[in-house]
């Protein structure tokens, strides 16, 4: 497909985590600047993240990159904020699933990691893995508690904590036999399990996707699905590129998003979606 002109593009969306972050969950200099300057110079474009990430994780990408005006969609448009971070719409999961999903996989010996608006609190660890999964939870979003000892779940069972989503790392090559494991166990329950990342299992409510974010946004900005460009790495982001006008999957990125998407750009740790933009913005700083 075509490069798209500048004037095509009437709104940007992003995932963050392997897209506008790099591994070591940092900006790229060069996406800072395409978007910065995007920010200065098109500040009629929405540019707005579209992640798996809760929103305390996002607040210091969203003062880097001079994005405060502008809404955000978490846990994989799970919860949408307004440009005050007060949440427009939220999905929860049935509280009675969420335990039993615990249960199962502590009985797997597999981590668990249940995510409300603000942190998220570990309920299982798996022992002596490969990984430490606590960890590289933390390298995603870091406000994690561990609850395991406490009385959390019964605050679930009650009401008192609502999940958004459930986050299940662990080793890549399992993956497939615990998607089947999740489909077996529970056939009548409705859920929905997506992958950012091939190591992890996310779970969120029926009907949360990233395409009914770009829907939403599309809605609150009257801007047409087709002049949307979007930005993203992992098999959550397959959604909102088929709905998009235009789609950008990283070279980084897992297969899926990279047979939907029409354009492909660099890798995260290369400073892909900056490298892109500046094809479309400023053609000049462009090495093609």
């Amino acid at each position: 497909k075509r490069l798209p002109k500048p004037d095509d593009i009437h709104m940007i969306l992003s995932d963050v985590d392997g897209t506008l972050f790099t591994d070591s969950h940092e900006l790229h200099p060069t996406t800072k600047d395409a978007i910065r300057y995007l920010r200065k110079t098109r500040p009629h474009v929405p540019f707005i993240p579209v992640t798996g990430k809760q929103i305390s994780s996002c607040r210091p990408l969203i003062a880097e990159l001079g994005i405060e005006d502008m809404p955000t969609g978490c846990m994989h448009g799970a919860v949408i904020y307004n440009n005050k971070q007060e949440i427009e719409q939220q999905m929860y999961l049935d509280p009675h699933f969420v335990r039993d999903v615990s249960r199962l996989m502590r009985k797997h010996n597999k981590s668990t990691f249940l995510y409300v608006e603000e942190w998220n609190a570990m309920v299982t660890k798996e022992e002596n893995g490969t990984k430490d999964w606590e960890q590289v939870a933390r390298g995603f979003d870091p406000a994690v508690r561990d609850e395991r000892e406490t009385d959390f779940m019964q605050r679930v069972l009650k009401g008192k904590e609502r999940i958004n989503k459930i986050f299940l790392p662990m080793d890549e090559e399992v993956v497939p036999q615990f998607l089947d494991l999740l489909d077996k166990e529970f056939p009548n329950v409705p859920f929905k399990t997506t992958r950012a990342l091939p190591y992890i299992i996310e779970i969120v409510a029926e009907g949360v996707d990233k395409s009914a974010a770009l829907a939403y946004f599309c809605a609150k900005y009257n801007v047409k699905a087709q002049n949307v460009i979007t930005f993203g790495d992992g098999e959550n982001d397959v959604g909102m590129f088929e709905a998009a006008g235009y789609s950008v999957a990283m070279a980084n990125g897992m297969q899926k998003p990279k047979k939907v998407a029409s354009h492909q750009t660099s890798s995260n740790n290369d400073g892909g979606v900056g490298v892109f933009l500046n094809k479309i913005f400023r053609p000049e700083m462009s090495d093609e």
